[in-house]
């Protein structure tokens, strides 16, 4: 009996280092609750204190993970910090501000390569032509992350 919630607690100190799918956890649950049952004699009270301790158990969960996050300690405790694009925090800058620029380009574009606009380095395409580093290019559209420029008439 003893053995049976040693294990159950081995089990769910395993769940919580090693998540997985729950495997661990449920196992080292319901061992756990399976030895305190029988080190209680495995009659009905012991089968009333069981489902008490569950129901309990339940209830506590959804109150750690539902209110406690709105009490005074809960908000201490709890990260509230949001990167949003309006706060400054973006995965890449807004390729659209390129749209219009004219830059040189740095490799070949074959028709992807590399160009040069006020100091930043971008990834371009061009709608088919070959250019030779050091042409000068326009970007003429923006489409997500695809950049797509022309030579200028120079």
């Amino acid at each position: 009996m003893i053995g049976l919630i040693v294990s159950g607690i081995i089990l769910l100190l395993i769940e919580m280092m090693i998540p997985g799918f729950g495997i661990f956890g449920l196992t080292g649950l319901l061992l756990f609750l399976w030895g305190i049952y029988d080190w209680m004699g495995g009659g009905p009270m012991a089968l009333i204190t069981v489902t008490v301790l569950s129901v309990v158990g339940v209830l506590l969960l959804w109150w750690i993970v539902s209110i406690f996050p709105n009490t005074r300690l809960g908000e201490r405790l709890t990260l509230r910090l949001q990167s949003t694009k309006e706060k400054g925090y973006a995965s890449h800058p807004d390729p659209n501000r390129w749209l219009g620029k004219v830059g040189e380009t740095k490799t070949v574009l074959r028709p992807a390569g590399t160009m040069i606009v006020e100091g930043t380095f971008l990834d371009v395409v061009t709608d088919g032509e070959f250019y030779e580093p050091g042409t000068e290019v326009k970007i003429i559209s923006v489409t997500g992350g695809r950049i797509v420029v022309r030579a200028t008439d120079r």
